[in-house]
């Protein structure tokens, strides 16, 4: 990752997802999101896909928590020396830009129409959104699965944090994707599996995926 001139952040992800992802952060998505069920019936396949639907929310406002955090004051040698280990050239994205590219808008520097009770209210608005969010999304995940990826994602060094949190998505849409259409999860087991296509019915394509992974990792 590294960021130029206009604060624009540029990262190098791998073909790969699980290339960029801590492998305890894989093996915890494998886990949530491949899940067989508890072994007492047919895993439920809508309850499979909200907890993906969660787990992608959740690290997807981890990103936007990483972007907020950043500092507004760019040190252009230091992150042509990151673009240089990426294997890019800071110049050259610096050289990209044209003079009919839109300026970045500086919001500091925006004058404030508004009197001061409509400040008084907007404060009051903000106030009221510090109370908890009854749609986080680690409200319906397990709290182990968080604390894990909260460890494995969050604690990353700045330069490789961004990478992992793609990466991250990307696993997980991935994964979802495959659960949620029954033919894809098919034609993958068949090819990238090497699976008989014996059983057809999509809860069942769904455990065997889940068991595969199980004894080979979250890899092909």
């Amino acid at each position: 990752m590294f960021r130029d001139s206009r604060g624009v952040v540029h990262t190098v992800s791998s073909a790969d997802p699980l290339a960029d992802l801590p492998p305890g952060a894989a093996r915890a998505l494998q886990a949530a999101l491949l899940s067989a069920g508890d072994g007492d019936g047919p895993v439920d396949v809508g309850s499979l896909l909200e907890r993906c639907d969660a787990v992608r929310d959740l690290v997807e406002r981890w990103q936007d928590a990483f972007f907020a955090s950043l500092p507004d004051d760019v040190d252009l040698a230091e992150e042509a020396r990151w673009a240089a280990e990426a294997g890019m050239s800071l110049d050259e994205v610096e050289a990209g830009y044209s003079e009919q590219d839109d300026p970045i808008v500086d919001l500091d520097e925006l004058a404030l129409d508004d009197d001061e009770e409509e400040l008084d209210e907007l404060a009051e608005l903000l106030e009221l959104q510090v109370e908890p969010d009854v749609d986080d999304p680690r409200r319906v995940l397990p709290e182990e699965l968080v604390a894990v990826l909260e460890r494995e994602l969050l604690l990353l060094p700045l330069r490789v944090r961004l990478e992992a949190l793609v990466a991250a998505v990307e696993l997980i849409e991935t994964w979802s994707d495959l659960v949620a259409d029954h033919e894809k999860l098919l034609g993958h087991l068949v090819l990238s599996h090497a699976e008989p296509q014996v059983a057809t019915d999509h809860e069942v394509l769904v455990e065997r995926h889940a068991a595969l992974h199980a004894l080979a990792g979250p890899s092909h």
